[in-house]
């Protein structure tokens, strides 16, 4: 079953997992997501990135269990 909402994927995190939920649903690199959060922390000066970051790490429920298929292929159970 597809599904569209978006999920903290505490497995891949480096802070929240806000970032590898974002890449997991867009279905790009958590590298590019990441990227970009920092990219937009430098040009806002940071407290605005920061405070969505925090409200979208309360707010996004976690994924449940994470597994990999044959192809070494993240899924993410939701």
């Amino acid at each position: 079953m597809e599904t569209n909402k978006i999920y903290r994927i505490i497995n891949q995190s480096v802070i929240g997992g806000v970032a590898a939920g974002f890449a997991h649903h867009f279905q790009i690199d958590k590298v590019l997501v990441r990227i970009l959060f920092v990219l937009a922390f430098f040009f806002t000066a940071g407290v605005p990135v920061t405070v969505v970051y925090i409200i979208l790490w309360a707010v996004l429920p976690k994924a449940i269990k994470e597994t990999k298929d044959e192809d070494d292929k993240d899924i993410v159970r939701l």
